[in-house]
């Protein structure tokens, strides 16, 4: 049994490996398929975030500088005040520094980008030292109009074309390096796209694989198991035919003597119940005179009789050749139990036709109203029953009586 049970859980692990080998590989598919696009998810978002963050703080940086210069202009045409205005564009000032200082923060610029906004940068600083240079000419009231438009164009409108030219540049190189770098994640996720394509293709072929070899071995093991109850049954049939030729009369078709004992000993200790045994009285004259076959067939003639009328209340066996045994039911009352025990007197002892022969003899009875601890096994039971029953004989025959009035 033990070797059975080692041999099925290998079976059954042997069967359950393509399936585990499967769902490894469709759980390694999944998991690459979920690294691989987080990994290319956050490249493609820290590069919009990277170029955004970039494009933001090099137009402020500019925008500062514009406004800065627009004023200059309003100073070079004479429109509005100029303590404002110069106030104004030193506040610039301070935002293009800010700005400056952030932008110098920023890693992961391209080279070339890095170069223009250093000249950039280097035009800006220019702008604002002359700025700075000609900034208590232009408050006075002495200067001119036309003096801050002379110095503006011969030292600061080259200054902010360039820094312009330089700022405009940086933008298209950082929007041409986000480009290539998108291009470049468009072209690893077509990469993974395929990798992924194939590992699905493989994990497919890997199931299907799976399957047959699934098939194969499930189709294995039904043989077997079929093979197996096919001779289980046969042993089980075989067991139970064994059993049956070990508790019961072959003639008689009722339990024997060991079915007996084995209903009746764990009752003995704890239970009250009534049994009574019978016996044909003379039965041997059967034998002498019209053979054993015939003794056999009135054997059987009488046990289906008794079989037929007496199953309901008392289980009945054939303890040897002519002598019956009856285990009343719990239900059945001691008054009850005589009662049935003179009608199977009787049933015993009415003619019965044999091989076209009526044969007809009496038969006698006892009856045990047992008490639990009155036996200590079946043995001593049936002896007081069988000396009973031969008490009844010696005076005659064809009389039932109880044990306990003996």
């Amino acid at each position: 049994m033990a070797k059975d049970m080692e041999t099925k859980s290998i079976e059954s692990r042997a069967s359950n490996t393509p399936y585990i080998l499967a769902g490894i590989i469709l759980f390694l598919v999944m998991l690459t398929n979920i690294l691989l696009v987080t990994n290319l998810f956050n490249k493609t978002t820290a590069i919009s975030t990277r170029t955004s963050m970039i494009m933001e703080n090099v137009n402020q940086f500019m925008g500062q500088f514009n406004e800065a210069n627009a004023k200059v202009l309003l100073l070079t045409a004479g429109i509005g005040d100029k303590q404002a205005l110069v106030d104004d564009i030193d506040l610039n000032l301070e935002n293009v520094i800010e700005a400056e200082s952030t932008i110098a923060q920023m890693s992961n610029l391209p080279d070339l980008a890095i170069k223009r906004y250093t000249h950039a940068k280097s035009a800006v600083n220019s702008y604002f030292n002359m700025y700075t240079k000609f900034r208590e000419d232009w408050l006075s009231d002495e200067y001119t109009e036309d003096q801050i438009a002379n110095d503006y164009r011969q030292h600061l409108q080259a200054l902010h074309v360039t820094a312009s030219q330089m700022i405009t540049a940086i933008n298209t190189i950082v929007t041409n390096d986000a480009g290539k770098q998108r291009i470049t994640g468009y072209r690893n996720f077509y990469v993974i796209l395929g990798a992924m394509i194939t590992i699905f293709l493989l994990g497919e072929l890997a199931i299907f694989l799976a399957s047959r070899f699934a098939k194969k071995s499930r189709e294995a093991l039904a043989e077997r198991e079929k093979n197996l109850a096919e001779v289980d049954a046969k042993l089980k049939n075989t067991r139970q035919k064994a059993n049956d030729l070990a508790v019961m009369n072959i003639l008689t078709g009722m339990k024997n003597r060991y079915a007996l004992d084995n209903d009746v000993s764990e009752r003995l200790e704890t239970d009250r119940f009534n049994i009574a045994v019978f016996d044909l009285d003379n039965f041997r004259s059967i034998n002498d005179t019209y053979g054993y076959d015939f003794g056999d067939e009135y054997l059987a003639s009488v046990a289906e009789q008794l079989k037929e009328q007496f199953s309901s209340v008392a289980e009945i066996y054939n303890i040897t050749g002519n002598e019956f045994c009856f285990l009343f039911n719990r239900d059945v009352s001691e008054n009850q139990a005589m009662v049935h025990a003179q009608k199977i007197q009787a049933v015993m002892s009415q003619p019965y036709d044999v091989m076209n022969l009526s044969v007809q003899l009496t038969a006698s009875g006892a009856v045990y109203h047992y008490l639990p601890g009155d036996c200590l096994n079946v043995n001593s039971l049936l002896v007081k029953l069988d000396t009973t029953m031969r008490g009844i004989k010696m005076n005659g025959g064809n009389a039932v009586t109880s044990v306990m009035n003996m």
